[in-house]
């Protein structure tokens, strides 16, 4: 069974023919809090990952890549439907959006609400998906189909009466 602390994630590196597992270093990444306010301490052209298969740490491009996924578990369950409408969602702040690849896979989530999902090559996305696999995506734009705004979330606000 793979470890995992809080100074560790589980990356699954997703490209069109194959996948990268690993651990990364959060130190050198940045908490998903910062990741998610698309503030990284280092780029995402690349992710210095110890590999699950080979026990060995190197830099893994990111390059023709579909997406970077933050994992619960690197087993995930291949049964799982994904729900697109999560009344328990928990509230983060931002766009609500739908996104596909071509390969046809389409995911929800909340992204920051900057311009950086449209003038960066890539930006992070919380899944609203409570049940799933996946705690963060960082999303390559290149390898999207599509991409819709359905809303926005907010946090709620406390109202005064008097």
């Amino acid at each position: 069974m793979e470890s995992e602390s809080s100074t560790t994630y589980r990356i699954v590196i997703r490209y069109e023919d194959h996948a990268v597992r690993g651990l990364a270093e959060a130190s050198d990444l940045g908490s998903i809090d910062q990741l998610l306010r698309n503030e990284p301490t280092s780029s995402f052209e690349s992710i210095r990952l110890k590999l699950v298969d080979s026990n060995i740490s190197e830099e893994v491009s990111t390059k023709n890549a579909k997406a970077v996924f933050f994992v619960k578990t690197f087993d995930g369950d291949l049964r799982h439907r994904a729900l697109h409408f999560h009344e328990n969602a928990p509230i983060v702040q931002g766009l609500w959006v739908r996104i596909a690849f071509h390969d046809g896979e389409t995911i929800e989530g909340i992204i920051s609400n900057t311009r950086d999902y449209v003038l960066e090559q890539g930006f992070f996305m919380m899944p609203t998906d409570p049940n799933g696999n996946n705690r963060l995506i960082y999303v390559l734009k290149d390898r999207l189909k599509d991409f819709n705004v359905l809303g926005m979330r907010n946090a709620p606000k406390m109202f005064k009466t008097n």
